[in-house]
């Protein structure tokens, strides 16, 4: 119940009026769960036969396995995410795992091959611009992760940027914010993503974004109270029921 109430409160602080606010304003929860994996081969054949199984299928939700390309000193190697539309599914899928023979196999599957957790995550979406078309074609994602000490504030001006660059036609085709729940991995209060079609698009279009008088101006607005803890690159391998993502 108490865990209910924090994500209530968490959206009534983050409500702003702004246009682009509302219109990229989004719901939903992430649960990520890094592993470390001495046999990636396995991992992808364990992982997808979870996917494949009645308990996942169950659920009804969207989830990924990604290779992490890029994340600084973490030994975290792939990354195992589910995508939950309302706190509802994300609490059916706790209930599930209590007692699911699939999830058991997978995690045993997993130590058998020597493969670690290496932490768990849930963050709870509030800024997302992302269609099916992005869904289908995305496969590779750029990670920040921001710790801030005044979140709506940092907030406030992130919308006032990403207005910026969609009007200078300088903004990516998807990209994301999630606030750290619980497990954040290196005490970030944000998530913030981007997706691109593969790394030269990715490389091509921040070196855009990051030369931008918009972006320069956030991080002059924003540096007082705010830092980025982390950056990561992770490469998608399996997306399972995608369509759902965006239904």
């Amino acid at each position: 119940i108490m865990k209910f109430i924090k994500i209530s409160l968490l959206a009534s602080l983050l409500i702003s009026t702004s246009a682009i606010a509302q219109q990229f304003a989004a719901t939903g929860m992430h649960a990520g769960f890094g592993v470390n994996s001495v046999n990636p081969i396995a991992t992808f054949q364990n992982v997808s036969k979870y996917m494949e199984s009645e308990d996942f299928k169950k659920l009804g939700i969207t989830a990924g396995l990604y290779a992490n390309n890029v994340n600084g000193a973490d030994d975290t190697t792939h990354l195992i995410e589910f995508y939950y539309p309302d706190a509802a599914s994300y609490q059916k899928a706790v209930d599930m795992a209590a007692t699911s023979s699939a999830v058991a196999d997978l995690l045993s599957t997993a130590a058998q091959n020597g493969t670690q957790n290496t932490y768990e995550s849930v963050y709870i979406n509030v800024r997302e611009k992302i269609t099916a078309a992005d869904v289908e074609k995305n496969k590779v994602f750029y990670v920040w992760r921001v710790e801030t000490t005044d979140l709506p504030r940092y907030l406030r001006e992130w919308d006032k940027m990403i207005e910026e660059i969609e009007e200078e036609g300088i903004a990516g085709d998807s990209y994301g914010m999630k606030v750290a729940f619980a497990g954040a991995v290196h005490g970030e209060t944000l998530f913030v993503w981007a997706g691109y079609e593969n790394q030269q698009q990715m490389i091509e279009q921040l070196a855009v974004f990051n030369d931008s008088e918009s972006f320069a101006n956030f991080n002059n607005r924003t540096q007082g109270f705010s830092s980025i803890v982390a950056n990561e690159i992770s490469t998608q391998l399996a997306l399972w029921n995608g369509a759902l993502y965006t239904e």
